[in-house]
């Protein structure tokens, strides 16, 4: 089935009511019917070209996707070991702060006790 309805009796009989002669009415619609045709090729393929473009194009744009998932989770991974190491060392430091306040407060003690 063609992409263009083109009712070939209609326009035949709507060009001899304004006045074109039969024959010519039909000579110019088999023209006009047959260019239709002639340019309904031509459009499929471009069609199918850009189809066929937009079916890559958003193949890549999935890899990309995927690509830049894979970062994030490696960058959020290294991420949360850095916050572990920091977390770590904080509470290294937190002990040995309490620690140097137990030493402090047991040697005020025996100073004025």
């Amino acid at each position: 089935m063609s992409a263009f309805a083109f009712d070939t009796h209609q326009a035949v009989k709507t060009l001899y009511e304004a006045g074109a002669e039969e024959p010519l009415a039909e000579v110019f619609v088999e023209t006009i019917g047959g260019n239709i045709a002639a340019s309904e090729v031509p459009l499929k393929a471009e069609t199918a070209e850009v189809k066929t473009h937009i079916a890559e194009s958003e193949a890549r744009v999935q890899t990309k996707i995927a690509d830049v998932r894979a970062e994030l989770k490696t960058d959020i991974s290294l991420v949360q070991a850095e916050i572990g190491d920091l977390e770590a060392r904080l509470y290294r430091q937190f002990w040995l702060m309490a620690a140097g306040i137990v030493g402090l407060t047991v040697a005020l003690v025996k100073l004025l006790g």
